[in-house]
């Protein structure tokens, strides 16, 4: 804990000499990122070191970028998504914890189950096997079928605990922190062939088919998040242009080539047709996407 307070005494020694002349608000806002970074820190469990490592890199850029408003809201959206991606994490052991807790009380009831059934068969046994007087005959059905209505109640209880454990798995095993995080840059939306991430065409170029200079921030921030993916092919999609199917093309492969450039593996890049996009749209197309740890 000393440790992570000297690195955020090293962030704030480094932003003063550049708020003298940062953009006030850039400056307030650096300031709520470094506090939200403090109360993170209060949380358990504890922030993972790579984790907290790329939350001060986000940081130390948003410091060094605060006097220039658009490339500070570049980096403070990728510390706001790395912040979220740790309250992700924390979420996920939260419901694990929960789930463990539920699985014991399962076993528990299991096993009571169990020690009912066997009472159940010896009071069974012992009607069976003795002769007895109508008064302690009744009695003995009377206690058999108390037995029996507890036996139904703890096994309707446990089937409901059943019930509810499934779902909390299926729950957990929905959760994809990494894909999450593009929406702070595109719309985001999941189907059976993958992770579509859809983007205006005009927020990454100008008037003609050359990446505009936020067009590659956008691409270099969407980069670093792919890389923590697994997914199988990445393709690169551009709706079909006024100007003709061409420029369609040569944006698509433009983008393609930025993300090669950004450090994604050439053998997941591919170009596809944008025939059924909406215009004025760019896509990416995560096929078998999921989250790495």
């Amino acid at each position: 804990m000393m440790r992570v307070r000297h690195l955020i005494a090293a962030v704030l020694l480094v932003a003063l000499p550049g708020m003298a002349v940062a953009d006030p608000a850039t400056t307030q806002a650096l300031q709520q990122a470094i506090q939200r970074l403090r109360d993170a820190q209060r949380g358990a469990p504890p922030i993972p070191a790579a984790t907290l490592s790329g939350l001060h890199s986000s940081l130390q850029m948003m410091t060094r970028d605060q006097v220039d408003p658009a490339l500070f809201q570049v980096d403070q959206a990728i510390f706001n998504a790395r912040l979220a991606g740790l309250r992700e994490i924390r979420e996920q052991a939260a419901k694990q914890d929960r789930l463990s807790s539920l699985q014991r009380q399962v076993q528990s009831l299991t096993q009571q189950q169990q020690s009912l059934q066997a009472e159940y068969g010896k009071l069974r046994a012992q009607l069976a096997n003795k002769t007895m007087s109508g008064a302690r005959t009744q009695h003995l059905q009377a206690e058999i079928q108390q037995q029996k209505q507890m036996l139904q109640s703890e096994e309707q209880r446990l089937a409901g605990m059943a019930n509810q454990q499934g779902a909390s798995a299926s729950a957990l095993a929905a959760q994809s922190g990494s894909v999450k995080a593009l929406t702070v840059y595109a719309q985001v939306r999941a189907a059976s062939d993958g992770v579509h991430v859809t983007m205006p065409v005009n927020s990454l170029f100008g008037s003609d088919n050359q990446l505009s200079a936020s067009g590659k921030q956008r691409l270099q921030a969407i980069s670093r998040i792919l890389k923590q993916t697994t997914a199988s092919e990445i393709l690169v999609r551009v709706a079909p242009q006024p100007l003709g199917a061409n420029v369609a093309t040569q944006r698509a492969e433009t983008i393609l080539r930025a993300l090669r450039r950004d450090g994604i593996p050439d053998q997941v890049l591919a170009l596809a047709t944008g025939v059924g996009l909406s215009a004025g749209t760019a896509e990416l197309l995560l096929a078998n996407a999921s989250p790495t740890q």
